[in-house]
């Protein structure tokens, strides 16, 4: 059990970066995307209630990733990541999609935030498979 704390919790913190890298390489877009003024926003500090809300959120994920994981007895890294994409692109995806098109946001922003989401799933199953 103590590898299965350790795996989530590496591969939440693992999913989390990657959204830090992701978001900070396309910061701009995503800030045109959602109808930001990126001058407005240059000059701001990053809020930590969001950013703690957000790295809890990735180790629920990733909890939940390894009890799928597990029941599909999945072995293979290979597999990991199949897994991981299918379940981005059919929950997450699809989900961030369905938002976007009610909020009226544009392909930029589900193309930015869905490929996110689907990308941390991928990266989790990866890390737990690789540490369980």
């Amino acid at each position: 059990m103590q590898s299965a704390l350790i795996a989530i919790g590496a591969a939440g913190l693992a999913g989390w970066l990657f959204g830090a890298v992701w978001y900070m390489a396309l910061g701009k877009p995503w800030q045109r995307a959602h109808g930001m003024n990126v001058d407005d926003c240059k000059d701001r500090k990053m809020p930590l209630t969001p950013m703690v809300v957000s790295l809890l959120g990735v180790i629920v994920m990733a909890a939940v990733l390894y009890q799928v994981m597990a029941g599909l007895g999945v072995m293979t890294v290979g597999q990991a990541a199949l897994t991981g994409l299918i379940l981005g692109l059919g929950f997450l995806f699809t989900a961030t999609l369905v938002n976007n098109q009610f909020q009226g946001k544009g392909r930029i922003a589900t193309l930015i935030d869905g490929g996110h989401w689907t990308l941390v799933l991928v990266i989790e199953a990866v890390v737990i498979l690789l540490l369980v």
